[in-house]
Order: C-alpha cells, then structure tokens, then sequence
C-alpha cells in the first residue's frame, strides 16, 4: 500500500510526463516568434513576480500590467533575470529553454502550445516565546510551502492553464490531505470579458490573491488569514482594462460552490463574488509586494470587494472547521488602497464578515450538557509599508488588528500584531531571505507574546 507521500510523488511524476509528451507531438517545422499568454509579459515570464500577477490575474489581479508595464520592465522583476542559458530546439522543432527564476518552458515551433514547469519552496524557522496564560515557547523549522506547478497556453494565447501542487504539511487542510490547489483555464478573448473556471483563489482580497512568493514580509497578515476566502471551485467573469482605459479599472465577479478546495457537497448553497478596482494613475504590477521597480511616477490602487457565502458549514465561510449543527449565510466586504512610488510602498486593508439572522447555534437535547456553535463574525484591519534601499534591501512594518462584533456574541475574540521585518533580495522574490519580529497579542495589549521568524525562498 503507498503512502501519502508516495501517491503525491507518483501524481506529480505522472503530470509531468504527461504534459512533456503533449508538447513532443509533432508541430509544422516553421520558425515563428513566440507568442506569450496576455496574462504575464514576455520579458519577465517565469520570474516570481510574473507568476504572482498570472496566478492574481482573474479577479482584476494583473490590473493591466501584463500589457502595460514601464518600457524598461523593470516593475516585472526582469532587468535582473538573465536569458535562458539553454535554448534546444527539439527534433520537430519544439524549442526548450531552463533558466533559474523561470523553470522548464517548453513552446511548440509554432506558437500554439507552451508549457512552463516551475518549482518553488519556503524554508522557515520560528521561535515563539512564552505565553501570557502560561504556555512554553518554541522553536520550530519546517517546509512552509513547497510547489510545483504547470502553467502555459493551448491553441494559441487566448486560452490558457494553470495547474498548482502543494506538498508541504501546511499545503493541506487537516482533515483532507490533497496536493491539487489550483486547476483551472482562462479564455482571455475579449479586453472587457475574460473567462475562467476551475479550481482557484477566490478574488476577493488583494493579499490573499498575491500570491504567497511574492510578499514583503514572512506571511501574510493574521487579518488576511482570518478574513480571506481562499480557493473554490466554480467560474469567474473579469477584466484587467474596463473600456480600454489603460489599465485604470478593473473588475472580477464570480460564483463557487462555497464550501472551499477539494471540496463536494449537495447543500444548495452557493459563494457569489464581485470586485472593482479603480488605478487613478494606470496599470502597474500591483499584485507583487514591494516596489521593485523604484519608479519615480506615483501609482495608485483602490479597490472594493464583497461576497454572501449562502448555507456554509465552515467556520471561515470556505475553510478550516466545519460546523456540526447547521449552517450560516456569511456576508464578506473588502476595501483597499494600494501605493508605491521611488521605492515606497503601502497596503492597507480593512475586512468585515457577518452572518444573516442569529449568530449562535445551540442544541440543547441534553439540558445538562447543551452544545452551542458560534459564527466566527467580527472586523479587522491592518496597514503595512515598505522602502527597497536598492535592488536587495527593503525595511518593511506592519499593524493589524481583528476585533468581535454582535457584543461579544461572536467566536472571535480581539487579537492583534505589530512588528516589521528586513528582506535580502538576491533575485527579487525568486530568490530571497527574510526576517521579521512581531508581538503578537490576544485582548489586552500587554497579553501577548514574541515572534521571530526567518525564511528563506527559491522559485526555480
């Protein structure tokens, strides 16, 4: 009998295989240029942060910056990823290329297929202190996250796929041990309508959208991690440059089927989405934490999101754990202001999720030992910005803060962080070191404890 880790292996061999004997089929022997998908730039295809704004585009992620990034790329992170250093045509003229920072790109003669294989991996230590109710600290070293994913077109640019592996501990929920994280095509065919369906993040939160290889400090916000809506599987509706404006409004509305990845069930009930983004200065790459580029001209990004989770049985609408005595209707709202300018750059966001009707469950067949089931409802909020000194040292700080609602009548109960950190970029975010402290605290302010973490990632 295989073990988990067996079978993960033996899926991963067998996708690569059989995406590398699709791309060996024979292709007409003529020379034309290769054509990338609208959804990353050519020039920096296969960096971390033209994989963050591919993975975000979808939900107003990308923002137009596939299309309209400065004419020195230098916001796509590419002015310091070399060329391939392999270029191999193959014998029915596929052309194979492999360069750190951008993977395995395999492109047919033609232009019409491409297959880009990519790996990345975040090393992490954390000390924790002691706990104000008492609790021992701990050190900790483990594989925050280790990915292997496949990404690229079919039948020309206009449609495209992205296909993500987690194989990490943390990569899986507890109580379902499944690698797939995102499974899912793009049609791209039209500037104000593009399609996708399949497994993927749910657009409604830019922190959590950005994808986790591209972030300014060690993880993202404990407010992001409470609040966010994760992956789901269903079909979204979106545009990256509403009326051809330059990239200056975006939008993304979508339907899921709520209950959250790798998941099935045949309530009706159902996770619907909306997002509109406003870029008063145009596009730039505003799903990729820090400013790279220093680029001298402001750019600026505000956006709105809301979404109504209808019957969820988990505690955070479409993740962690599941509720045993019925169901709640979740109401989610998001807004945000994105900046960066000459180095700088500053997030903030704020969240709030509430449920419809009463926000307590409660069976009391057994008078003596009643069981009670509270929605997790509340708000919160958190802030953070950061300057890039030069191309590899960035000072980055961070507060956030969740707090109940409904009185107190809530499972959420007031916590908090601030802290900051430092970051050595060797190849922009394919290739870093990051360190960072905070206090984080529970109630009071003073009832909180330290933490230290230090990470290091490669995105192969």
């Amino acid at each position: 009998r295989m073990s988990h880790k067996t079978r993960c292996g033996a899926l991963a061999v067998f996708l690569v295989s059989n995406v590398c004997v699709a791309a060996a089929q024979p292709a007409p022997d003529t020379a034309a240029s290769p054509v990338p998908p609208p959804t990353y730039t050519e020039p920096a295809e296969g960096s971390a942060e033209a994989d963050a704004t591919a993975e975000a585009a979808g939900s107003d992620q990308a923002t137009g910056a596939a299309e309209d990034r400065d004419s020195d790329q230098a916001e796509s992170g590419a002015a310091d990823v070399a060329e391939p250093a392999s270029a191999a045509p193959a014998a029915n003229g596929a052309v194979v290329t492999a360069a750190l920072g951008r993977g395995v790109r395999i492109e047919s003669a033609d232009g019409e297929f491409m297959l880009n294989i990519r790996a990345r991996a975040q090393l992490l230590a954390t000390a924790l202190g002691d706990s104000p109710a008492g609790g021992d600290g701990s050190i900790t070293f483990q594989a925050r996250r280790v990915r292997l994913l496949f990404q690229g077109h079919l039948f020309g640019p206009e449609w495209q796929y992205y296909i993500q592996l987690g194989f990490s501990n943390r990569d899986t929920e507890p109580d379902l041990r499944l690698p797939l994280r995102d499974a899912y095509m793009t049609w791209s065919g039209l500037r104000d309508m593009n399609v996708r369906f399949g497994q993927m993040k749910v657009p409604h939160d830019r922190q959590r959208v950005n994808s986790s290889s591209a972030l300014q400090l060690v993880d993202r916000s404990i407010v992001t991690q409470e609040f966010n809506l994760d992956r789901d599987v269903g079909i979204q509706l979106f545009s990256t440059d509403v009326g051809g404006l330059g990239g200056r409004l975006a939008y993304a509305a979508g339907v899921f089927g709520g209950d959250g990845r790798n998941r099935i069930t045949g309530d009706f009930g159902l996770l619907y989405v909306g997002r509109v983004s406003y870029l008063p200065f145009g596009a730039f790459d505003d799903y990729v934490e820090a400013d790279h580029g220093r680029a001298s001209n402001p750019r600026l990004a505000l956006t709105a999101g809301f979404a109504y989770n209808q019957n969820s049985v988990r505690t955070r609408s479409t993740f962690q754990d599941t509720y045993q005595l019925g169901s709640f209707d979740f109401f989610h709202a998001n807004f945000e202001a994105l900046f960066k300018m000459s180095g700088f750059s500053f997030l903030a966001q704020a969240f709030m999720r509430d449920v419809r009707g009463s926000a307590v469950h409660q069976d009391n067949s057994d008078p003596a030992n009643p069981i009670v089931e509270t929605a997790r409802v509340g708000y919160g909020a958190f802030g953070q910005a950061g300057y890039l000194f030069n191309d590899h040292l960035e000072l980055v700080g961070r507060f956030g803060e969740i707090r109940p609602t409904r009185n107190g009548a809530s499972a959420l109960r007031r916590q908090g962080e601030i802290g900051g950190g430092l970051n050595w970029y060797f190849q922009k975010h394919d290739f870093k070191i990051q360190l960072d402290y905070f206090w984080l605290y529970q109630g009071d302010f003073d009832q909180g404890r330290h933490q230290v973490r230090v990470q290091t990632q490669f995105f192969l």
